[in-house]
Formats: C-alpha cells, sequence, structure tokens
C-alpha cells in the first residue's frame, strides 16, 4: 500500500501561511546554497499529490507553470461544479473514502500538499502515515495553522530529526 506523505514547511509557531493564505514568508529565509532541504529525493519518490482548492489556487497564483505536472494531482474541493483541468482532478465528494482508494493503488507514494483543513480531514480519517515537517526559524503569529482548529488526539512517534546549518530543522514522524 502507498504511503500518504505530509512533507510541509511550517513557521517555530506552527503556522503554514500568513492569515491570507501567502507563503512570501518563506523567501524572506536565508537560503544556503544548493541545499534544497531533501525536496529533490522526496519529490523522485512520489507520483501523486493531494491538496486542498484554497492551496491548489494558491499555486496557480504563483506566476509560474503548475510545479507538479509530472505527478498525478487531486484537489478536495466541496464545490462539485468545478470541472478536472490539465492540472488537477477535483474530488468534491467522498474525500476519505477516496484518498484510501488512492492508497490503494499501485504506484510510488503520495504527497499530502495541504492546507490545515485537509491534514485535519486526513489525520481525522487515520490517513497519514508520515509527516515530515521542516521548522522554520520563524514566528509568524496569526496565520493558517498545520492543522485546523478542531480537537486532534493524535499519537506520533519521531523518527528522524535533521538541523540545517540555516537554522531549519527536519522532523520525521510516523502516525499510528
Amino acid at each position: 500500500m502507498r504511503k500518504l506523505i505530509t512533507y510541509i514547511a511550517i513557521s517555530l509557531d506552527g503556522k503554514i501561511a500568513d492569515r491570507d493564505g501567502g507563503v512570501e514568508w518563506l523567501e524572506s529565509l536565508p537560503h544556503p546554497k544548493d541545499e534544497d532541504y531533501g525536496y529533490a529525493t522526496f519529490i523522485q519518490s512520489i507520483d501523486t499529490t493531494i491538496m486542498g482548492n484554497t492551496t491548489y489556487q494558491q499555486v496557480l497564483g504563483f506566476d509560474v507553470p503548475f510545479p507538479y505536472q509530472e505527478q498525478t494531482n487531486y484537489v478536495l474541493t466541496r464545490n462539485t461544479d468545478l470541472k478536472d483541468d490539465e492540472n488537477v482532478l477535483f474530488i468534491s465528494k467522498d474525500h476519505a473514502a477516496r484518498i484510501e482508494e488512492l492508497k490503494k493503488e499501485e504506484g510510488k507514494d503520495i504527497w499530502l500538499i495541504g492546507g490545515g483543513q485537509i491534514n485535519t480531514l486526513c489525520l481525522q480519517a487515520g490517513l497519514i502515515d508520515e509527516m515530515i515537517v521542516h521548522v522554520m526559524p520563524y514566528v509568524m503569529g496569526a496565520g493558517i495553522p498545520l492543522f485546523s482548529n478542531e480537537q486532534l488526539m493524535q499519537q506520533i512517534r519521531l523518527t528522524d530529526s535533521k538541523v540545517y546549518s540555516s537554522g531549519v530543522m527536519e522532523l520525521r514522524y510516523e502516525v499510528f
């Protein structure tokens, strides 16, 4: 069975985006030359992405070609009027059941890109297998959290950690 993996950057106070959904704060951080925080290796390990519609719209607004053209991409939404496009297939109902089906299909692992509501849905449904979290040396205050404000009770186990020269800490967790 394929794994559903969250690979994400958060601020020290657990935010994935500012209150408007912006991620420009990530660009303000120093990026050591030739350091991609394991992204190239990670992207080679997946062939499918799952994201929420807000995240998808944000990616489209980056003014660059769609970055996941080599993968099959799914967008979870409550909007039943959206039609699949050249980038993604929309899933508008039975989100958890459809992700469970995707996990059973042949292929590489699946990247859960986010955002917070989708992360919460998948954690509550027991669908996330692994979380790779990059804690950035940045305090945001107001913003969108890694998980929505619903009560979550989930045990996870740290399997690895790494500190980069930039001050970024990579934490790898197994979800069980």
